[in-house]
């Protein structure tokens, strides 16, 4: 992708944020309050940007943790997704829960660059245009916090695969389709397994 397309892509993610924010919590439940930026975006400033999935973007769902473990989505974001259309953008967006860090083994060093409380940081989107974004990057966790960080979505990872492996199993053969229940226990199980192999490649 462009590095111009790539801005402008980012740019588009903040005013849809800020678009579906303004719907009422009737016609969209779940409530997205940040978007962060990381990857490759936030330079150094090249001609193209790995398309790697699309723009990296971390949003902040107003949701407890226990409802967002690490590669699964919490309810209500498929509306959430339609209303804003980022579905079809060339956006690769992961949903974190808010009250806990951003940042994990993926979401290395992001940058926020929208939120509901405070609108768009035209301030930060101005240093990604021009490639300036690695100096609002905050610095890495220390190994023993990332470690800590990992058990914590591990323990979270575990328990949204058991519920899920349970309501699979529950409901397979009810009426209607499985495929919803069926994604949800491959993503809560892709999620696990993505943190395993993360604290793997944190052991000394």
């Amino acid at each position: 992708m462009k590095w111009t397309t790539a801005v402008r892509t980012l740019e588009e993610v903040a005013q849809r944020c800020a678009h579906v924010s303004a719907q009422p919590a009737a016609i969209v439940p779940l409530r997205v309050v940040e978007a962060w930026v990381h990857g490759a975006l936030l330079g150094p400033r090249a001609e193209e940007v790995p398309d790697d999935g699309g723009v990296a973007v971390a949003l902040v769902a107003d949701v407890p943790a226990a409802a967002c473990a690490w590669g699964s989505r919490p309810p209500g974001t498929g509306q959430w997704l339609a209303a804003s259309g980022l579905a079809r953008r060339p956006v690769s967006l992961v949903l974190r829960p808010a009250g806990v860090p951003v940042a994990n083994h993926a979401v290395r060093r992001p940058v926020r660059f929208w939120s509901a409380a405070e609108g768009v940081d035209a301030a930060v989107l101005a240093a990604v245009r021009e490639g300036e974004g690695e100096r609002l990057r905050p610095p890495e966790p220390a190994p023993a916090e990332l470690a800590a960080r990992l058990e914590a979505e591990l323990e979270l990872a575990l328990a949204q695969l058991r519920r899920t492996g349970a309501d699979y199993a529950a409901h397979r053969w009810d009426p209607g389709s499985p495929l919803a229940r069926a994604d949800a226990l491959s993503e809560a199980a892709l999620g696990y397994l993505e943190l395993l192999d993360a604290r793997g490649r944190l052991a000394p």
